[in-house]
């Protein structure tokens, strides 16, 4: 009796993590930078728009910035690659896309990374310029140039241009961080399938995962999970996509987050 009275309690709490997990619909890509929670100046928006521009022109490598004002209750891990996955950035044929996530509520930041871009941008870069090039800009009350000096340390990572990039990303060193991130991603991605197992209609989701498990080789899950068709007026966003769309690109869950 014992028994089935705990597993009713954590069956309990996988569904309300898988309920968390979808709580917040993706909202539409407008453009290069995405500004739902008004905190980047309109200078800097122009600035990191440019850049991205001038990026993408050059090196096909495709980034794009996205704030919110709150995650409602979601992990913006899981809350990033499902808006990566649906924006699809980066080149199809290349998975070079990277995504710059920021919840003003919850203060915390993340980067995306697209496959094709994890091997020069690391888990341990993405921690290293969120800890020492965003984080100390979002203390202070400079959220414009926290982004915009992230924005060209990721992109200097990427394209190999030493110069936009902070001596204290060259020469960090957190390799440990990179390992724990590998660990607590794993982590998550357990209790993420449990919750889907123990849901309502879950042996046929499971069905689905192993299927798309099975099917995606040496990459990292690429689980393209629709959720509720998003109401831009949530976000406070229009309908236009103002010329500007993902190429194609994919995601597998490579990056980091912090804290300010």
């Amino acid at each position: 009796m014992v028994l089935n009275k705990r597993k009713s309690i954590i069956a309990t709490l996988f569904f309300i993590l898988s309920f968390n997990v979808f709580a917040l619909a993706v909202p539409k890509l407008e453009g290069r930078v995405n500004d739902y929670a008004g905190i980047i100046s309109k200078n800097t928006e122009a600035k990191i728009t440019e850049y991205l521009a001038s990026l993408e022109n050059s090196t096909g490598i495709q980034m794009a910035v996205l704030t919110v004002q709150s995650l409602e209750g979601e992990d913006i891990a899981s809350f990033s690659i499902k808006t990566a996955e649906k924006w699809k950035l980066g080149e199809k044929d290349k998975d070079n896309g990277a995504l710059l996530v920021v919840a003003y509520a919850e203060r915390t930041v993340r980067i995306e990374v697209g496959y094709g871009l994890e091997e020069s941008l690391t888990d341990a870069k993405c921690g290293l310029i969120i800890r020492n090039v965003i984080i100390p800009e979002f203390r202070e009350g400079r959220y414009s140039e926290g982004i915009l000096k992230g924005i060209q340390n990721m992109g200097g990572i990427a394209s190999n241009n030493v110069e936009l990039v902070s001596d204290a990303v060259l020469n960090g060193t957190d390799e440990g961080d990179e390992a724990l991130a590998g660990v607590v991603f794993m982590i998550v991605w357990l209790i993420f399938v449990l919750a889907i197992i123990m849901s309502k209609g879950g042996i046929f989701k499971w069905i689905f995962l192993s299927k798309v498990l099975g099917s995606s080789g040496n990459h990292k899950s690429n689980l393209h999970i629709h959720t509720s068709n998003f109401n831009s007026s949530s976000f406070g966003g229009g309908s236009s996509f103002r010329g500007f769309s993902g190429g194609g690109g994919g995601f597998g869950g490579g990056g980091a987050s912090g804290h300010w």
